[in-house]
């Protein structure tokens, strides 16, 4: 069957960047982008504003820290995590800043938080920043002009939109407007996961619990935890795996749920996006692998959430392609591999990817630089006075 899109495009107006993607890295970049001068739009396919960390339901904030008492993260990601906290609950440790109403798992710079207050907060936090957001908008692909990027096309209940630009970052989870623009990337594997939140009598009844420990529900298989051999690693991305992912997960829940009295627990929250870690990310013009060499190019340091001890920079060089001059990445999808992907696809580390990608993108709107030929050390001053960590 032969096919043509004939619908009209709408143009929807000239931003001088766009954020495509509003997780913990997109909305770090729009922050970013808007207070440093910008004209920033935010696109986001979702309702609400935070991708894993909320309606994802993965509600923890890793550590800022070392594990061994030195804050390694500020700016926005401790910025981020202070608002995680302001309006809903937490187990922050005390020295860290926390309550300490409820238990906390260890003395790090961490906490739990309520996805769904937080997801509300960032709206509020996005928007005063002066960021224009635009909900339920499907970014398709970038409209190229001469290596450029020059806007990006958008699907809305409203038709086929436009939206122009001088700049983009891609926080999108899984680099679809890298790919559009095409530039190389690098596919990653997930273990198939579904968080779920909940309750039961039981749990209601003992106050010595920290909240977050009760409402959290996982199906048959978690995350790192070993993999059964009948449910391989996700190794494909495309629509047809998604839909398996989901269709997995949505039943791994219901089959653990199902037998239990119905009388006696609650589910009162699923996904409402698929749980990936590590879809696809940018080849750039480095490779962040999880060395804990300095470099000079650092965006600034984050440390390990699994191990006391590391500090590592990442390398502004991991966040772009010098062959698209106006792109840029944020959050999961920054340059990385193996244990280094690991390390970096987490909230602390897509808050400092997303700080850095929209400052430098205002940079460059200012200097007329491309990503490629920034001033790395004008990025680090602002950086610096902003708050990051080096």
């Amino acid at each position: 069957m032969n096919y043509c899109d004939t619908r009209e495009v709408t143009f929807k107006g000239d931003y001088d960047i766009i954020v495509v993607g509003g997780g913990i890295g997109g909305v770090a970049a729009a922050v970013a982008a808007a207070r440093n001068g910008a004209k920033t739009l935010l696109v986001e396919k979702q309702i609400n504003l935070g991708g894993l960390a909320t309606v994802g339901l993965i509600n923890w904030y890793e550590p800022l820290c070392d594990g061994n008492g030195k804050q390694v993260v500020g700016g926005i990601g401790e910025e981020l995590l202070r608002l995680s906290i302001r309006y809903g609950m937490e187990n922050l440790p005390a020295q860290w800043g926390g309550e300490g109403r409820n238990r906390c798992r260890y003395d790090r710079f961490a906490t739990k938080y309520s996805p769904t207050v937080f997801s509300l907060a960032l709206d509020v936090w996005v928007k005063e920043s002066g960021v224009t957001i635009r909900f339920d908008t499907m970014a398709t692909y970038p409209v190229m002009e001469n290596g450029k990027v020059a806007g990006i096309v958008a699907e809305t209940v409203s038709g086929k939109e436009f939206y122009a630009c001088r700049f983009v970052v891609d926080a999108t989870g899984d680099a679809s407007v890298c790919v559009g623009a095409g530039l190389p990337t690098r596919m990653g594997t997930n273990y198939l996961t579904y968080v779920a939140h909940g309750f039961t009598r039981e749990d209601t009844a003992s106050p010595d619990e920290t909240v977050f420990r009760k409402w959290i529900m996982r199906g048959a298989v978690a995350s790192g935890q070993g993999h059964p051999e009948d449910h391989p690693l996700l190794t494909e991305y495309n629509s047809d795996a998604e839909n398996a992912f989901i269709a997995w997960g949505k039943q791994a829940m219901f089959d653990h749920i199902k037998d239990q009295s119905k009388n006696d627990r609650e589910l009162t929250s699923i996904p409402t996006m698929p749980q990936y870690r590590k879809i696809r990310c940018l080849v750039g013009e480095a490779t962040f692998t999880g060395k804990q060499d300095c470099c000079e190019d650092s965006i600034g340091t984050f440390g390990d959430f699994r191990n006391r001890g590391p500090v590592f920079h990442m390398p502004y060089q991991c966040l772009y392609n010098r062959q698209v001059s106006n792109l840029i990445t944020a959050g999961r999808i920054v340059s990385a591999d193996g244990e280094g992907w690991e390390v970096a696809r987490v909230i602390p580390v897509c808050a400092l990817t997303g700080q850095a990608a929209g400052t430098a993108a205002a940079i460059c709107l200012k200097t007329k630089d491309t990503f490629a030929t920034l001033d790395v050390s004008e990025l680090q001053r602002i950086l610096r006075a902003q708050g990051a960590l080096f």
